[in-house]
């Protein structure tokens, strides 16, 4: 597939990973494995299938410079700064409308830019699949992960019967969107064999996107067609009149929740979203105690700990199951089983009008 193009959502916060994501550096620009930051990585591991030619990103406007300063190779015009968060049907409408607007229906792949996966050549091939089936069918494909335990924090993709003629095999259709499950419920999912994670991985071709959001959020589209129509240099002001209007909402519920020609591709890469501390357990090396550390960290009698340290020792005693993550100006201690509760900390220091530490 020659002529692919690819866009990587960077617009998100990090919350969860307060306070070593903050607005100004937030998760995607961090480095959690030593290779460098999230962002640059999901950039280098499309390279060999989509270059930087035809990579764009969407991010927050105040975080431009930044995103440039991780992707110098991409066109700076293709570094899109959007005024204000409005989900991720937006952004794939602005997507799509860029593409037409440069007279091509290129298959395109949307992608997150704060996660990790492995092998980078499965994920390759699986990308060359996906973009071959939406070059060739006017169908919208998403990336399934087959799910390795009775996960309740993610959304899940029923799959249908059968694998889809003209694709030998490759994907099957879609039953429907499941909201994150109980435990129970979740389990049961795990079972069937045909319940995937929603990865938020998609591909489709720019003019079958467009119809298919025409029919559900025409409004929308019109939008992101008048930013389009703006060009380069008009694009900040069109950005600033149309995101004023449009609605946030995210592209599972505004369209693939109800279109008919939704498609799942199971993947066979291994898939980490990176969501919020715990995720470390499975990305850090770990003692003999089961202490995910990163930084000078002395832990004495303590297990499965999650530490993380700045420039000076973090050291613990007799504790177990805790978030320890020390920073310039914050030290969080929070309980591992709480971890994905952190918005609630920065809720209390918006409360306060405190912003040093957002």
């Amino acid at each position: 597939m020659t002529d692919a193009h690819a866009f990587v959502l960077a617009g998100g916060r990090g919350t969860r990973f307060w306070p070593l994501s903050r607005r100004a550096k937030p998760k995607q620009l961090l480095d959690f494995t030593g290779e460098g930051p999230l962002l640059a990585l999901t950039l280098e591991r499309i390279r060999p299938v989509i270059p930087p030619e035809r990579q764009w990103i969407i991010t927050g406007e105040d975080l431009v410079d930044a995103v440039r300063a991780v992707a110098p190779s991409l066109p700076a015009e293709q570094i899109i700064g959007e005024p204000v968060g409005r989900n991720t049907a937006p952004a794939v409408a602005l997507a799509a409308a860029l593409l037409e607007s440069q007279a091509t229906e290129s298959p395109f792949v949307v992608l997150p830019s704060d996660h990790l996966i492995t092998p980078a050549d499965t994920f390759q091939e699986d990308l060359r699949t996906a973009l071959d089936v939406v070059a060739a069918s006017p169908l919208l494909l998403t990336f399934g992960i087959e799910p390795s335990r009775p996960e309740t924090g993610y959304g899940y993709i029923e799959a249908g019967d059968g694998m889809l003629p003209g694709t030998e095999g490759a994907v099957r259709p879609v039953a429907a969107f499941v909201e994150k499950p109980d435990r129970e419920t979740a389990a049961r999912y795990v079972a069937t064999g045909r319940h995937f994670w929603n990865s938020g991985m998609f591909a489709w071709r720019s003019d079958v996107l467009l119809g298919a959001l025409r029919e559900v959020e025409p409004e929308m589209v019109r939008l992101a067609e008048s930013v389009a129509a703006a060009g380069t240099e008009g694009r900040r002001l069109a950005l600033e009149e149309a995101y004023g209007r449009m609605p946030a909402v995210s592209v599972d519920y505004a369209l693939m929740e109800k279109a008919r020609n939704v498609v799942v591709l199971p993947a066979r890469f291994s898939w980490n979203d990176v969501g919020h501390w715990l995720a470390m357990r499975d990305l850090w090396t770990k003692d003999s105690a089961g202490n995910a550390v990163r930084g000078d960290v002395l832990a004495v009698e303590s297990r499965d700990n999650i530490v993380f340290g700045e420039d000076r020792l973090t050291a613990l005693l007799g504790v177990s199951d805790l978030v320890i993550v020390q920073t310039e100006d914050v030290t969080l201690v929070c309980a591992a089983d709480r971890a994905q509760e952190l918005r609630a900390v920065l809720d209390e220091l918006n409360r306060r009008g405190d912003e040093r530490y957002l």
